[in-house]
């Protein structure tokens, strides 16, 4: 822990001390340097002593007469900063046992869609990052979400400017206002309304594209996309962004001094928002007469087969096997529901969403109630849990066809989870009123989605498999094709250029996605997940955003390679 990367020579002396404490003693040291981070107020002083006491639970004591020298605030916040890198380095944290998600830095510069140059800039004011080791055993700075929530918390402005400027390129710009242009042409009428699509299609953020598109109104008066000027915003633009800023978790006070609003003009904006958010919501249900019936609470909505749909005989008495998986032993748990049950429940579910429907159609969007919306909210949300009902009763469902549609060429567990959310689509589709079992049209709708879905993992995995020695030992005696000895070569130049194109996560994504390291296997959305911490949902994205990027920039040059 070198000295010279502190300003305060306190703190360069506690930090070589603490160097050599124990290291069960690292977590407790940590936490109270990011608990100094949580009450440090800029334009102040603190005394030493009291840092050292935040830090290690231990107060110095002083000599007689003297007092205690100060640090000030920005002084202390950066070594506080730089104490957390160095203790974290020696307590040798690693980011796959971390209780909650590890952000590196081009991660956290991605999420809030700034550079990696500005969450440098932010670790200065106070984001605090610990070094933690990873898969190849080496030691990177990373941000554990905790961190991140409350740096970001006491610094929303900050973090709001930064998301909204993250630098384009000349190119980029050019790239946005012609495609604006194109949204005009079409019929988009607002900034808001073409922001919101660019920004879908690029990734960048709205409130980025829409200064981009009013700062070139402004300078091109003749030729501007809206032709208005500058501050001329209309109601429905600033209503849009009071809307995302508080999506974003911005409090009412704030959107109120940043859009020099009222604060109870906010408050009728978000709930008109919110009105509007609600009538736009897709609610779909099957109607019977029965639910305009005056009793429909006692004769639909509390049943006695709706309130308790399960079989007698409870869960299965078959214990489940110790050699299953997690996820397989829990359905051993699941109860199944009894024939009155599941359609007491479909009954239940589809009252509640046409009650929700009708009270919704009642709500005037230019002038809501909290008490109305809530109601709309609330019946969906009672829904959504009758809804879990019938899904968890059916989970043994997926399992059992999807082990009769699997191979060893397909992923278990993949092929269950898209079951599940066949499952779930299948719960809303479901006519109820036909007298069918759930679990007929369940299964049909199930294995119709494995026949598109299997055959499609299976093409992948054949497609890019590599390391099947006997293929190759068979055919190795075989004369190669002069012309196609000659492509190898020019396609694997491509095929690195390509792949430089991409930042490194990307990279390794398709990497592993693909099996082109890693023995030649190629893994699953889930298994890459755990590896960079991420959900697989999100790795999906990532691969597809890499994969349009490729073929938008190498398409061309790809299908002459490819025809040469």
């Amino acid at each position: 822990m070198p000295a010279n990367r502190y300003q305060s020579a306190c703190l360069a002396d506690l930090a070589a001390q603490l160097r050599h404490s124990p290291v069960r003693l690292r977590l407790r040291q940590l936490l109270g340097v990011e608990f100094l981070l949580s009450v440090v107020e800029s334009s102040r002083a603190y005394p030493e002593d009291f840092v050292v006491h935040g830090i290690t639970g231990y107060r110095p004591r002083l000599a007689a007469g003297l007092e205690p020298r100060l640090i000030e605030a920005d002084a202390l916040r950066a070594d506080l900063v730089q104490l957390a890198e160095d203790l974290s380095e020696a307590a040798d944290l690693s980011a796959d046992d971390w209780p909650e998600a590890v952000w590196t830095v081009a991660d956290l510069a991605e999420r809030f869609d700034v550079s990696t140059k500005t969450i440098f800039r932010w670790r200065r004011r106070g984001l605090v990052g610990w070094k933690f080791r990873g898969a190849d055993r080496r030691q990177r700075l990373a941000f554990p979400d905790r961190c991140v929530r409350q740096f970001v918390a006491r610094n929303a402005g900050l973090v709001h400017r930064g998301s909204s400027f993250s630098q384009l390129s000349e190119s980029e710009r050019d790239t946005i206002v012609a495609r604006a242009r194109e949204l005009v042409t079409q019929g988009q009428r607002t900034v808001n309304a073409v922001a919101r699509v660019i920004s879908a299609e690029t990734g960048r953020a709205v409130e980025t594209i829409r200064l981009l598109l009013k700062n070139f109104d402004t300078a091109q008066p003749t030729v501007g996309l809206f032709n208005r000027p500058a501050g001329c915003e209309s109601a429905d633009d600033v209503s849009l962004s009071v809307w995302e800023a508080h999506l974003d978790g911005t409090s009412v006070a704030s959107l109120a001094e940043r859009f020099d609003l009222s604060a109870a003009r906010v408050r009728d904006i978000l709930l008109r928002m919110r009105a509007r958010e609600l009538k736009a919501r897709k609610i779909e249900f099957f109607h019977v007469p029965e639910f305009d019936a005056v009793d429909v609470r006692a004769s639909v909505l509390e049943a006695p087969a709706a309130l308790e749909p399960y079989q007698a005989s409870g869960p299965s008495a078959r214990r489940a096997p110790a050699d299953l998986p997690p996820y397989l032993q829990q359905l051993f748990q699941l109860r199944l529901l009894s024939p009155e049950g599941e359609l007491a429940l479909f009954r239940k579910l589809n009252c509640l969403r046409y009650m929700a429907d009708r009270a919704r159609a009642a709500i005037d969007e230019e002038s809501p109630t909290v008490e109305s919306l809530d109601a709309v909210e609330s019946l969906l949300a009672q829904a959504d849990e009758v809804k879990n009902q019938i899904v968890q009763a059916n989970l043994r469902l997926v399992v059992s066809i999807a082990k009769r549609h699997s191979s060893p060429l397909t992923d278990f567990f993949e092929t269950v989870s898209d079951g599940n959310i066949s499952l779930m689509r299948a719960v809303d589709k479901f006519d109820f009123t036909r007298g069918f079992k759930f679990s007929t049209y369940g299964s049909w709708a199930i294995i119709r989605n494995f026949a598109r879905t299997i055959p499609e993992q299976r093409y992948r995995r054949e497609r890019y498999q590599t390391g099947r020695e006997e293929l190759l030992e068979s055919t190795a005696s075989l004369p190669l094709d002069e012309a196609e000895n000659e492509s190898v070569p020019a396609i694997r130049s491509l095929l690195e250029r390509m792949m430089g194109t991409l930042d490194d996560r990307e990279r390794e994504i398709l990497r592993h996605r693909f099996g082109l390291e890693g023995g030649g296997q190629p893994q699953t959305l889930e298994q890459i997940g755990r590896r960079f911490g991420v959900s697989k949902e999100r790795v999906r994205q990532l691969e597809a955003r890499a994969m349009q990027r490729l073929r938008t920039d190498y398409s061309d040059e790809a299908r002459r390679l490819m025809n040469a």
